[in-house]
């Protein structure tokens, strides 16, 4: 078995691959070497990751970044007889990576404080010691040849764990914003607070750390929704919808208010979009973004109004989800057999005008006779 030491250092050179030495100090020793701080940086960020997608991501990164240092550590000899290196496709699927974090958490508006979580905080540090490795690698490149493929992918890497740290803490946000919501829910209803427990681990999000919130499941409506009451719907379709929107439109009229109601899925993707003539452009977003709020926090949107004041529990709320939270009246839940289906939402009246017009199209759909139960998105949905 090799021994760790050699003693073929103790003089203050190390040996490249390929058969030549150099000091410790040389710009070429610090480069790689600070390529390896940065691989154990990540590895410490995949050990606090609680995604296991995530997890092997950074692993699969930490493999490439061996390649990398493998190709700094070499000499011209060394180089020649390389058969593994970082190319143009390495520096693609990092940035298809980067591309996939942003469909989520959409372009950065204000500078990020790292420390929102433990998984994120480690990523940003593995961040800031990538970026350090790339500008020790550039002065490397001022004496030594380095392929502009090495220092390309240490950039996009830098930024690819950015990219994975804002992500990170975008679950976080919305699984503490959910455990809050509950809390407030229950706290509306009378009920005993929701146990500071979290659900039992799901494959991909294994149990998090004392102190965490549980990460979100990806499947809308898992969870039950606390107050289980017997106003679910027996189906939620496409048809369910039209009967909704045609019966808010009468009750508008009713009341002398053109409005919009804006039906979602569960997954708060919109399904149904109803404008009366002479409504208002902006009723447009708003009823849609009701029927969003309700659908993402399965609750009435009246019920954050208290809760989202400075002194409210969840203060701030309605600036998440990229401002598309609305925090008074018009949204409702819809529940199919205790499970989140979607939700609704109307604007155009006052808010008492918006919450009497979608409370009368959830009773009319309520009232509606039904043998199938189908909900947006199954095979047999209208």
């Amino acid at each position: 078995m090799p021994n760790v030491y050699t003693r073929t250092g103790d003089a203050g050179s190390t040996g490249l691959f390929g058969g030549s030495r150099v000091p410790k100090q040389d710009p070429a020793v610090e480069g790689y070497g600070t390529v390896d701080e940065a691989n154990a940086a990540i590895g410490e960020a995949k050990a606090a990751a609680m995604d296991e997608s995530v997890r092997e991501t950074l692993h699969g990164i930490q493999q490439r970044l061996f390649v990398l240092a493998a190709e700094l550590a070499s000499d011209e000899k060394g180089r020649a007889i390389l058969d593994n290196t970082i190319g143009a496709a390495d520096i693609t699927d990092l940035e298809g990576l980067i591309d996939m974090c942003l469909e989520v958490t959409g372009p950065q508006r204000a500078f990020v404080v790292p420390g929102r979580d433990i998984p994120s905080a480690a990523l940003h540090k593995a961040r800031t010691v990538t970026r350090r490795a790339e500008r020790r690698v550039l002065t490397m490149a001022e004496t030594r040849e380095v392929r502009p493929e090495l220092i390309t992918y240490l950039n996009r890497l830098s930024d690819n764990l950015y990219a994975l740290a804002r992500l990170t803490e975008h679950h976080y946000d919305v699984a503490r914003v959910e455990q809050l919501v509950r809390a407030a829910v229950a706290r509306a209803l009378g009920q005993p607070a929701p146990s500071p427990g979290h659900p039992a681990p799901s494959p991909g999000h294994p149990d998090p750390s004392p102190g965490q919130p549980a990460p979100p499941s990806g499947h809308p409506g898992e969870r039950r929704d606390p107050r289980s009451t017997p106003q679910d719907l027996t189906t939620y379709d496409l048809a369910t919808l039209k009967c909704m929107a045609e019966a808010a439109e009468a009750k508008a009229a009713e009341l002398g208010v053109p409005i919009v109601f804006a039906g979602v899925d569960a997954g708060g993707n919109l399904i149904l979009l109803h404008r009366m003539a002479d409504s208002l452009l902006g009723s447009i977003d708003i009823a849609t973004n009701k029927a969003f709020t309700s659908a993402a926090f399965m609750l009435p949107t009246a019920a954050l109004k208290d809760a989202s004041t400075p002194s409210g529990d969840l203060h701030g709320i309605q600036n998440s989800n990229a401002g598309r939270v609305v925090v008074f009246g018009g949204g409702l839940p819809v529940f199919v057999d205790g499970r989140i289906a979607g939700g609704i939402g109307v604007s155009g009246g006052t808010v008492a005008e918006d919450v009497e017009i979608v409370t009368h199209a959830l009773s009319i759909a309520q009232a509606r006779p039904s043998s199938s139960r189908r909900t947006p998105g199954s095979p047999d949905a209208a």
